[in-house]
């Protein structure tokens, strides 16, 4: 039997299905390029395959190509209009690309051509988060549980909805049977270690974690954690793969998730920043350090000749680049940038980032390093309370560091720059209750 570079043989060697078991087996395996084109193969000599159609585009959504995927699935279901599958995996197509309506259509159809099919429920149930509707989305995730008790996903899902809704311990529950039944899925883990702690079961949380380091011990997220319940080994700032893996896992529901706890650390930057900005007549390079999913841009855009975002998270970086607002984004560390580029910017702004740090001295020293005279940098902070933090800044069992007044003024004169302003603000809620904030403006004077 001739096979291919890749070990797959062609559909003609080996029959269409056999072919067809082995594409599977491909695609179960994540070997995806090697799986699409043995169904590309197979599509040749049958061009009006049904499952062939339906799993190329499944495959051709898991590498990325939107568009394909969507074509080739409907075709299948032009072919074979009771696939319920197809119908499902459309949906979860279409989700993709924020077209929620039409996908609750899809996974509706494909409940009602096979009830008993587990997954289009719990699609339809994310649907419905992403639609904020948690009550119908927890009716799905429980219908899919009924249907398959061991079904991972849904439990997982199902301590999503809970925790939207602040049903804190049904949902610590949910995430508890999630990391039962799937234990290598670390974002259970940190669902349910974020439960506990916000539930003040520092203790708790801190077990999980240790869970999850045994299981992979050098997860920078779960050390990084670990050392946040403890106050054992803690570091003076989150190691950049630790940023990395938060917010890679992050990215897909960032914006969504944040708009849930009225996040207003950009709208906040942006207030301050009009205050030192002058009119927007778009002549200045403006920095976003730590820029996410870009939602600061399309505050500074108007006033920036040249406005590039920096992050360490390239998937938060592509959905700042679907903004279309930034002339440049750069995947990289903020310091280091920052300090590279001397004198490259009339303004910095940093919303929500410098909390992944303790110690501010190295960034506010790259920061004066890249501002030009006169320019301003303005950022926000979790505020801390200086009996809380006698040194001036402390790690909390979430991760993020909170910061002191005195401290922040200490360590901007330290570093050459002139405080400006510091106002205490409520950057968000969370778990319901405001986050007390600093919101900072500083300049380096001429």
């Amino acid at each position: 039997m001739a096979t291919d570079a890749d070990g797959a043989a062609g559909p003609q060697e080996l029959g269409i299905a056999d072919a067809m078991a082995l594409a599977r087996r491909l695609q179960n395996d994540e070997r995806l390029e090697a799986a699409d084109e043995l169904y590309r193969r197979i599509l040749a000599v049958m061009p009006d395959y049904p499952d062939a159609l339906h799993f190329r585009g499944v495959v051709a959504f898991q590498l990325g190509r939107t568009a394909e995927a969507e074509a080739s699935i409907r075709r299948a279901i032009e072919l074979a209009p009771d696939y319920a599958d197809a119908y499902s995996n459309l949906g979860n197509v279409l989700a993709h690309q924020k077209r929620e309506l039409d996908a609750v259509a899809y996974y509706e159809k494909a409940i009602a051509l096979q009830p008993g099919l587990a997954d289009a429920h719990n699609n339809l149930g994310n649907a419905y988060q992403q639609q904020k509707r948690y009550e119908d989305a927890l009716d799905c995730y429980e219908r899919a549980i009924g249907l398959r008790p061991d079904m991972a996903d849904a439990h997982f899902n199902l301590g999503k909805a809970l925790e939207a809704l602040d049903r804190l311990p049904e949902a610590l529950t949910a995430f508890r049977r999630a990391v039962q039944l799937r234990p290598f899925h670390f974002d259970s883990y940190r669902r349910l270690g974020a439960m506990l702690y916000a539930t003040n079961r520092i203790d708790e949380a801190a077990d999980v974690y240790r869970t999850w380091l045994l299981l992979a011990p050098d997860n920078p997220v779960a050390q990084h954690l670990l050392a946040a319940c403890t106050e054992e080994g803690v570091p003076t700032r989150a190691s950049d793969a630790c940023v990395r893996g938060i917010f890679e896992a992050f990215a897909e529901s960032f914006d969504q998730v944040l708009e849930r706890l009225q996040y207003r650390a950009p709208a906040l930057v942006a207030q301050a920043a009009a205050g030192v900005m002058g009119p927007p007549q778009a002549r200045l390079e403006i920095l976003d350090a730590g820029c996410g999913t870009g939602l600061c841009a399309e505050h500074f855009k108007a006033y920036a000749r040249r406005l590039v975002g920096v992050d360490l998270s390239l998937e938060m970086l592509k959905r700042a680049g679907v903004r279309r607002l930034y002339d440049e984004l750069i995947l990289g560390e903020l310091t280091a940038y920052v300090g590279a580029m001397p004198g490259a910017w009339d303004h910095i702004v940093s919303a929500d980032t410098l909390v992944y740090f303790g110690d501010l001295a190295p960034v506010m020293a790259a920061a004066r390093r890249g501002l030009r005279s006169g320019g301003h940098l303005v950022f926000t902070l979790e505020r801390a309370d200086e009996s809380a933090a006698p040194q001036g800044f402390r790690i909390n069992p979430h991760g993020r560091y909170s910061h002191t007044e005195s401290y922040v003024r200490r360590v901007l004169v330290a570093a050459g720059l002139t405080a400006r302003q510091i106002t205490p603000v409520h950057l968000r809620l969370e778990l319901t209750r405001p986050v007390e904030g600093l919101l900072v403006v500083a300049s380096r004077d001429a």
